[in-house]
């Protein structure tokens, strides 16, 4: 038996959805200590270019899950300075391989990250944000009174769970941010005044709608809800 803290889902946004919003920022601030695969071995099999896979690292045994984010580091001849980050899409039934996409993109758009001929020695890396994602997702149920314990007020009852999405991916921009800054000067400083800013204006106009039309009960705001942390 697990010694796993209670877990509250579903959760409000991925790996994913944080990576479009931190860009470059977010190989410092996905953790190596929530790594769940790593590797030099990857490669691309000919005329497969989107398929990352590895003869050493089992992806489904690790883990890995479809809408977490891979940074590709090398060869650096293909991925220079920091590397390409691709989303997931799916890990293979035996879970020795990937299929790859552009962020926020659908399969197959947009340049492939390995030549058609194939490519080895691919260095790979999957953190992850999700222990900060739920803590997120969480701290917004008890805001706007979403209960996954109360029939009409799960998460399943909400109009429009993407009107919870930028919430959640600013709440944990702003904390990694301000996990990671060690003084007031710098870029990460002025980052983090700004994504508290644009959060507390995200949480200002949010109207949670509820039902299969939006118009089943007056909707949840911040001010009509007892907020919590």
């Amino acid at each position: 038996m697990s010694n796993l803290p209670p877990q509250s889902l579903p959760v409000y946004a991925t790996d994913e959805d944080i990576a479009v919003r931190a860009g470059g920022d977010w190989f410092l601030l996905a953790p190596s200590w929530q790594q769940m695969a790593a590797g030099t071995d990857g490669y691309f099999s000919p005329a497969s270019p989107w398929v990352l896979r590895s003869t050493a690292t089992n992806f489904g045994s690790n883990g890995v899950s479809h809408n977490q984010v891979v940074q590709l580091s090398s060869p650096k001849a293909n991925f220079p300075g920091g590397g390409q980050l691709l989303a997931i899409d799916s890990v293979s039934t035996d879970g020795t391989s990937l299929t790859l996409r552009r962020l926020h993109k659908d399969l197959s758009v947009g340049q492939p990250p390995a030549p058609a001929a194939g490519l080895t020695g691919v260095t790979f890396t999957i953190n992850t944000l999700d222990p900060q994602t739920e803590e997120a997702s969480f701290d917004i149920k008890r805001r706007f009174g979403i209960d996954e314990t109360i029939a009409y007020r799960s998460s399943t009852w909400v109009f429009d769970l993407r009107d919870l999405r930028m919430a959640t991916v600013l709440t944990v921009l702003k904390d990694r941010y301000m996990a990671e800054t060690r003084t007031e000067r710098g870029d990460w400083s002025m980052k983090i005044n700004l994504v508290r800013s644009q959060l507390d204006q995200v949480l200002d106009r949010v109207q949670v709608r509820w039902g299969p039309y939006g118009n089943s009960s007056e909707p949840s705001t911040v001010f009509s809800c007892k907020i919590s942390r």
